[in-house]
């Protein structure tokens, strides 16, 4: 029997740095909200359950999702990336499977590349299964810290970084494929004592670790994949990048 697969969605966030007053995931990308983006590729996926977690604009952000099977899960507070999918586990509480989380401001990610994020996850057994790039340009993503043999053993956001960290050259894109029992039970013993204060989902990793659960990742090199809109910059590249596409 297949497993089955739910997505948590995070779409909350207000979006500060884009110095407007509509929700970071409702930014108009080709005439589109960029959460639209994600949910239309997430549809060769075929997950049995989509969950989008919604905060500021929660009524409109619900209504870009109109015709779509999708449930919701509201983040009254924005306390961070793992307070975020917290508040899906009400919703999920009847589900067991996997979990694949991703940000709802990422317009380029690949079904494809989640497909295979999703199959490596089952062939590992792995407790989480990441996506990563490797490139040699600076950016502002969270790092990927490996052990000595080379497994996944933590990230570290950039916040937090220090110049050492700062110069991997593999990063984290904020695709995660988990377990859900194990991503729920390691959410709860998340602390918030970091530069930004907010309780990081990044930090699961650094968990799972520590328990020798074992973890696993798959590497992209198209940055463009994981590329998030966090500014009008940013919405001016994206804009670039999928004319360059036509």
């Amino acid at each position: 029997m297949q497993k089955k697969l739910a997505v948590i969605v995070l779409a909350a966030g207000q979006g500060k740095r884009m110095k407007s007053p509509l929700a970071k995931v409702l930014q108009p990308l080709a005439g589109k909200p960029l959460l639209q983006f994600v949910l239309e590729a997430l549809d060769p996926v075929r997950p049995d359950r989509v969950v989008v977690v919604v905060g500021f604009q929660a009524d409109r952000v619900r209504q870009a999702c109109a015709g779509r099977a999708v449930e919701f899960a509201l983040q009254e507070q924005q306390l961070g990336t793992g307070h975020a999918v917290q508040q899906a586990e009400a919703a999920l509480a009847d589900y067991s499977g996997d979990v694949l989380v991703l940000c709802g401001d990422m317009p380029f990610v690949k079904s494809e590349t989640m497909i295979q994020l999703i199959e490596k996850h089952r062939e590992s057994g792995a407790a989480c299964t990441l996506l990563t790039l490797k490139t040699r340009k600076k950016n502002d993503y969270g790092r990927v810290l490996r052990d000595a043999s080379g497994e996944v053993a933590r990230i570290v956001e950039k916040a937090d970084a220090g110049a050492q960290e700062n110069s991997v050259d593999e990063f984290n894109s904020g695709v995660y494929c988990f377990n859900k029992g194990l991503l729920f039970k390691a959410l709860s013993d998340l602390g918030c004592s970091n530069a930004q204060n907010e309780f990081y989902l990044t930090d699961t990793i650094a968990n799972f670790a520590a328990q020798r659960l074992p973890l696993a990742s798959v590497v992209t090199e198209d940055a463009d994949e994981i590329f998030g809109v966090n500014s009008p910059e940013d919405l001016r590249k994206a804009e670039e990048i999928l004319a360059s596409r036509d």
